[in-house]
């Protein structure tokens, strides 16, 4: 057993050598950038203002910004799911990322709802 997490400590040493750390948390803020924009689109979209001097109405910013997020997100969890292939056990870190960035999106979208209502 002790053998075991030898192995596991030195391979985890072994991913922090290669930017392991700053990959995770890259990943990490372009999941948040992207659930923000997200939620500024929707609250956008409950607002019947006029936007950049009269020239959109805030529902045509709204959906640019939801399309913009999605494609963004789109494009990060991607990126994220291609380091993931190259590591051992691949498969289940691949799910874990698509729950943590469905759960943590949904609630940072909440969180935001929450502030434009108060």
């Amino acid at each position: 057993m002790t053998g075991r997490l030898l192995v596991l400590w030195r391979r985890y040493r072994a991913l922090l050598d290669k930017d392991l750390n700053k990959e995770v948390f890259e990943n990490l803020k372009n999941l948040l950038v992207c659930a923000f924009l997200f939620a500024a689109g929707t609250s956008a979209l409950h607002d019947e203002a006029s936007l950049f001097m009269g020239l959109f109405v805030s529902s045509v910013a709204g959906w640019g910004l939801i399309v913009i997020s999605g494609l963004l997100l789109f494009m990060n969890i991607c990126d994220g799911l291609r380091k993931l292939a190259l590591l051992r056990y691949h498969l289940i870190l691949q799910v874990l990322l698509c729950v943590l960035y469905i759960v943590v999106a949904v609630r940072i979208v909440e969180m935001v709802w929450g502030f434009r209502t108060q």
